[in-house]
């Protein structure tokens, strides 16, 4: 067992000394790979953060005619959080809806100076839940409000929910698809990468095969040995990666980086997409020679 074990550390170790020496290629070619991987993760991440504030905006607006009685107004304000999809409405009086307007002019206050009356109605400001923000349940929701009596008009800006829906369906469809044809690419680029690897060592393969070592013996040197390529060639795009990110970031304000789970996928993606490589790689020398 002991003797095993050795052999088996004496093959990685003899494996990583000729890949880093002579073979330097793998790990710069592996990176520049995972590097591209990496970009789409945080563009991904970033992506999502932006549909999600997009989606965080979406909700509807119930102007009150200005005959609306205060039994109306009670009606309606115990009548909405019942209604399917609300998840909290408040009420927004003339006056306060007519400062909040100043605020948002800021320094532009001054336009309403010649204005005698306050020209803006009363409001409910409701808030649903995530899974009925979509067109049809916004317009369903909408239609029932603009029956209910005191009830001037609901906007819940149907023109842009429909195109937020349909740009999240091809946000999601492009990430997948995408993310598919990067793995693969990537997987490719491992698997002949290592291939070159194993070109200064198909000796010792031949010395385990002709000697009976088992096809669990063969691989698993070569298994290991690309998964800590694919590790060192993660540390190395990480940091490339970081460094572009730091460049952006200095120059375009909110743009996020890999998070936590994402940083540990991208070094996990990195030794697995090794390890696999490395195992195609000899399954296919393997392959050739027995035929």
């Amino acid at each position: 067992m002991i003797s095993r074990l050795e052999h088996f550390l004496r093959e990685i170790a003899c494996g990583l000394r000729r890949s880093m020496g002579s073979h330097l290629a793998p790990v710069v070619l592996i990176a520049v790979a995972l590097f591209i991987m990496g970009l789409f993760f945080a563009a991904t991440r970033n992506m999502k953060e932006l549909i999600h504030l997009a989606h965080g905006k979406v909700g509807i607006t119930v102007y009150l005619s200005d005959g609306a009685t205060e039994e109306e107004k009670k009606a309606l304000s115990e009548m909405l959080p019942r209604l399917g999809g609300v998840r909290k409405a408040a009420y927004l009086s003339e006056d306060e809806a007519l400062r909040r307007f100043e605020e948002e002019l800021g320094t532009r206050s001054y336009l309403l100076e010649g204005v005698d009356e306050n020209p803006l109605p009363a409001s409910f400001e409701v808030d649903v839940y995530d899974d009925w923000k979509t067109a049809d349940r916004m317009a369903e929701l909408a239609d029932k409000l603009r029956a209910v009596p005191g009830v001037e008009s609901v906007v819940y800006g149907e023109s842009w929910v429909g195109r937020l829906e349909r740009w999240i369906y091809f946000v999601v469809a492009l990430d997948l698809f995408l993310g598919i044809v990067l793995g693969l690419s990537t997987l490719l680029v491992v698997g002949n990468t290592m291939k070159l690897a194993l070109e200064g060592r198909k000796d010792t393969v031949e010395v385990l095969r002709l000697v009976g070592g088992s096809r669990f013996q063969i691989r698993l040197p070569f298994v290991v040995e690309g998964a800590i390529i694919g590790l060192l060639s993660s540390t190395l795009a990480f940091a490339i990666l970081y460094r572009t990110w730091r460049f952006a970031a200095a120059r375009l304000s909110g743009v996020l980086f890999l998070d936590l789970p994402g940083t540990v996928l991208f070094f996990a993606l990195g030794a697995s997409l090794g390890g696999c490589g490395a195992l195609l790689s000899i399954n296919r020398y393997l392959r050739v020679k027995r035929g």
